[in-house]
C-alpha cells in the first residue's frame, strides 16, 4: 500500500494481506511495449518463467530441481541448508531491530507528550515558522480549482478561533487511512472526537496500543483508556522456515469497555416492523457495526483452524495494528495534514480498470509490465500463519 507524500517522495505502507494487483500507468505502458518487443526479438518462441503466474512459476522451478542429476540436486540441498542457517542469524537481527525501535520510541515520548498537550488544548505553542521546504503542486492546485472539489470542501467541519487544541485530530487521521476508516461509523464520530492521544508500549514479545479519551458522555471514567495488545512471534515457522521476513503478529487481545447507561455504541435498539396479532411490541437490543468492536477481536489460538470469516477479520485487524504502530502513531500529524495519504482507494480503482480489460489485453499488459518493472517478491505457499503481518519489510 503506497503512501503519497506532499513533498514529492513516496512513503510506503505495507501491503494488505489480500492486495489487489496494481495496473501500470500509461507512461509505463509505453515503455514496457518496447521492452516486450526487445525481449521477444532476443529469444523468439521461448517463454520466460517470469511471465508465468506465481503458482505456475513455482511448479516449474520445483519440477526443474526434482529432475536435476543426483549430484547437482544434493548441492542444491546444501545451499538450502546454508539458507536455513542464515535464517537463524535473521531471527537475532530482527529481535535487535525490535529492541532498537523500543529504545528510540522511549526517546520520542517527550515529543509525543507535547503533541498530546497541543491536540488537547492544554498548551498554546508559540508562533511557528516552517523549517521545511514546501513546493506548490500544480496537480493539487488544479484539483482545488474544480467545481467538484469546491462542493466537497463545503462539507468540511468549520471551527472557530476559540476552538481548543486541534479539534477532531485523531478522527481526521483515522478517516485518512482506508483500513481504519472502514471501521469508523457515523455514530462513532462524537466519541472519537474525544480521543486525545494514542500511544504504544513495548514488551519483549508483544506491544500494546493505548487510546486515551477525555471525559465524555459515552465511556465510564474507568474506561477512558482503551487498549489493544498484539502478540508477536520472533522465530521462523518450523514448518515453513524459508518464509521468515521478521517478527509476525500472531494474536491480539482487546479490553472490556465500561459504557455509560444507554451509550454503548456497539449495540442498537430495534423494534419489530411487523407484529403477530396480539403480540407485544417489545424492542430488541441488537449488535451493530462500530469502531469500538476493534477492542473485542475474535480469539483464535490456531489460525489454521479458524473459519474464513475469522481469518478475514483477524487479517484486517493485524494490518491495522501494524499500521498504528509503525506509521500512524509516530507520524499522526502527517496524516492529518495530507503529507501522507493512503491511496488504497486509487489502487482499488486501478484494479477495477484492469479487470474491465479483455483477457487478451490483460495478458499483454501483464507481460509488458513484467519487463518494465522489477518482479514482485515470490508469493509464499499457504501456511497456517497466512494472516500474520510482517513487522519489518
Amino acid at each position: 500500500m503506497d503512501m503519497d507524500s506532499a513533498d514529492g517522495s513516496n512513503a510506503t505502507l505495507p501491503d494488505a494481506p489480500h492486495a489487489f494487483p496494481r495496473a501500470p500507468s500509461n507512461s509505463r505502458n509505453s515503455r514496457s511495449h518496447s521492452c516486450c518487443s526487445r525481449s521477444r526479438s532476443q529469444s523468439p518462441g521461448q517463454l520466460s518463467p517470469a511471465e508465468l503466474p506465481c503458482s505456475s512459476r513455482r511448479a516449474l522451478l520445483q519440477h526443474m530441481v526434482a529432475t536435476l542429476p543426483a549430484t547437482v540436486h544434493n548441492r542444491v540441498l546444501a545451499l538450502k541448508h546454508n539458507q536455513l542457517q542464515q535464517m537463524k542469524i535473521s531471527e537475532q537481527f530482527y529481535r535487535e531491530v525490535y529492541e532498537l525501535e523500543r529504545r528510540f520510541y522511549v526517546q520520542s515520548c517527550a515529543l509525543f507528550d507535547a503533541r498530546r498537550d497541543i491536540v488537547a488544548g492544554h498548551v498554546e505553542p508559540p508562533a511557528i515558522q516552517p523549517q521545511w521546504h514546501e513546493e506548490p503542486d500544480e496537480l493539487l492546485e488544479e484539483i482545488k480549482s474544480s467545481a467538484e472539489f469546491k462542493q466537497l470542501a463545503q462539507q468540511l467541519p468549520q471551527f472557530t478561533a476559540a476552538a481548543a487544541g486541534v479539534p477532531r485530530f485523531w478522527l481526521t487521521v483515522f478517516r485518512n487511512v482506508a483500513s481504519i476508516s472502514e471501521l469508523v461509523q457515523a455514530h462513532d464520530e462524537p466519541l472519537l472526537e474525544c480521543l486525545e492521544d494514542v500511544r504504544i508500549s513495548y514488551e519483549p514479545d508483544s506491544y500494546t496500543i493505548h487510546f486515551c479519551f477525555r471525559p465524555n458522555d459515552y465511556l465510564h471514567t474507568s474506561s477512558l483508556e482503551l487498549t489493544k495488545r498484539y502478540m508477536l512471534r520472533h522465530e521462523a515457522d518450523k514448518d515453513f522456515p524459508f518464509l521468515f521476513e521478521g517478527p509476525e503478529i500472531v494474536r491480539c487481545e482487546g479490553c472490556n469497555i465500561h459504557w455509560r447507561d444507554g451509550s454503548n455504541l456497539t449495540l442498537q435498539t430495534v423494534r419489530p416492523k411487523r407484529l403477530r396479532k396480539g403480540a407485544r411490541n417489545l424492542p430488541k437490543v441488537m449488535p451493530r457495526e462500530s469502531f469500538f468492536r476493534f477492542f473485542s477481536p475474535p480469539q483464535a489460538l490456531d489460525l489454521s483452524l479458524a473459519d474464513e470469516k475469522t481469518k478475514l477479520v483477524l487479517g484486517a485487524d493485524f494490518e491495522v495494528g501494524y499500521l498504528l504502530r509503525t506509521q500512524i502513531v509516530p507520524k499522526a500529524v502527517l496524516f492529518y495534514t495530507g503529507d501522507m495519504v493512503d491511496n488504497a482507494q486509487d489502487e482499488l480503482n486501478a484494479a477495477s480498470s484492469y479487470s474491465s480489460l479483455s483477457p487478451g489485453d490483460q495478458e499483454q499488459l501483464h507481460k509488458c509490465a513484467t519487463y518494465a518493472t522489477p518482479a514482485p517478491a515470490p508469493t509464499p505457499a499457504p501456511t497456517p500463519t497466512l494472516l500474520s503481518v510482517d513487522l519489518f519489510q
